[in-house]
């Protein structure tokens, strides 16, 4: 068995060759933010610990990869220590004795710890809240979407969070040209004028593929190939994180997803997927809870009172929609097929809304019913239709939602401009573009 200080030893002198292929020349948004609590505790600031949540392929081994190497340069191989621990785990060790270890051969009067994958570590949150306690590091810890279930109370009180989301399409197209394009979202959500990025082919390709970090270096059948992979480790690992699943119901749940990401997957009840697949409908609804929480899909609930939520099925789309394109590719879709593709557009544009929602503290829902709105986006006292049609949508369609829901404004997205007070028409690329 190999020992703490053995590995210590060893660990200093291999973690460059080992973060190496991971420090990319790209950084993620959230890298400038992370790297700025970093140099404000290296220059005098409180040690604190952050926890940075996503799912898998994300970005956000890369991510502490670049912070290793950037805090290398101010203060040494020694003041900064990477730990993985599904690699401890397969060595036998502990976070602790590890941490306990590093301690007593290097002595750090200042370090940083960049703690990887730690829902791999038993009662991983209390011994980050110790390793919080001691005051002595300044700690960033990352996991699976799924593992604020497991969380402490006395962890989430002394922790800051942020979740790593896939891509926007300004955040990819940046990292691939290094120019940043307008940002367009708030002049699109109050009807004004805008003008249309001349990025067809780009903004096509970005809807099929280009939420992940994987397409900025591989090519697109690779990047299918890599998330399917990846797809194994999330069911049969990450979604342990919420429930207790037999291996049996954890073979279906590919089977779900495969049914979910069909064109036509977001009219299936829990009735009709209970139906289909030969499961429990409660077995069912907490398959698509663990999957909502482990990172992969959002359940956007009926608008309406708690009683009409409670009797209709949620719509369920896709948070990286890449992963939805693979299981297409893989199930032997056409993916530029127009009916297929515009399932796509209509997942980013959730994904679009639901990291609106949150960045303001809104709700986004769904009208249930045949011409019901496709997505109602609530932020604070304003309530805005958005329709969704590669094909036609009708003004007077949008207007009825609107009075029935109470909307300031309608905002349809297809492939007609005509911005304005009430229903505004955008082309859907000019969405897609401006966030």
């Amino acid at each position: 068995m190999v020992q703490p200080d053995d590995l210590i030893v060893e660990h200093l002198t291999s973690t460059p060759t080992l973060l190496a292929p991971y420090n990319k020349p790209h950084k993620r948004r959230l890298y400038g933010w992370l790297s700025s609590k970093v140099g404000a505790y290296l220059n005098g600031g409180s040690p604190s610990t952050i926890l940075l949540l996503g799912i898998r392929g994300v970005g956000k081994t890369t991510l502490l990869a670049q912070l290793y190497f950037e805090t290398m340069k101010e203060i040494g191989p020694n003041g900064v220590l990477y730990l993985s621990l599904d690699r401890l785990r397969a060595f036998g060790l502990g976070l602790l004795e590890v941490i306990e270890a590093y301690k007593r051969l290097v002595r750090p009067e200042k370090a940083v710890l960049l703690i990887d994958e730690v829902q791999y570590e038993k009662d991983w949150d209390l011994k980050i809240k110790l390793l919080h306690d001691e005051r002595r590091f300044f700690i960033i810890a990352t996991g699976s979407s799924a593992i604020k279930l497991r969380e402490s109370p006395d962890l989430a009180r002394r922790a800051l969070h942020r979740e790593l989301f896939p891509m926007t399409f300004r955040e990819y197209h940046h990292l691939r040209t290094g120019r940043e394009l307008p940002e367009l979202m708030g002049r699109i959500i109050r009807g004004e004028e805008i003008s249309m990025p001349p990025l067809v082919e780009e903004i096509d390709t970005y809807v099929r593929v280009g939420a992940m970090p994987l397409a900025l270096e591989m090519e697109e059948w690779e990047v299918y190939e890599r998330l399917t992979a990846m797809l194994d480790r999330v069911v049969y690992r990450d979604l342990r994180e919420v429930h207790a699943f037999e291996a049996e119901t954890l073979d279906r749940t590919f089977d779900l997803l495969h049914l979910l990401a069909t064109p036509k997957g977001e009219r299936f009840s829990y009735e009709k997927l209970s139906k289909t697949l030969g499961l429990a409908k409660g077995t069912v609804m907490k398959l698509v809870d663990a999957l909502e929480k482990a990172g992969l899909v959002q359940r956007i609930p009926p608008c309406g009172s708690p009683s009409k939520v409670i009797r209709k099925s949620p719509k369920i789309k896709f948070l990286a929609v890449p992963i939805k394109s693979a299981l297409l590719f893989t199930s032997g879709f056409n993916i530029r097929r127009k009916e297929v593709f515009a399932s796509l557009v209509e997942d980013i544009v959730a994904f679009y809304l639901f990291v609106l929602s949150k960045s303001r503290n809104g709700r986004l829902c769904y009208e249930p019913g045949k011409g019901g709105a496709d997505f109602v986006l609530e932020l604070g006292e304003k309530r805005i239709v958005v329709g969704v049609g590669l094909g036609k949508v009708r003004k007077d369609q949008v207007e009825r939602s609107m009075e029935r829901l109470g909307a300031d404004r309608g905002i349809v997205l297809g492939e007609k401009y005509e911005p304005g007070d009430g229903v505004a028409f955008y082309p859907w690329r000019a969405f897609v573009a401006g966030f």
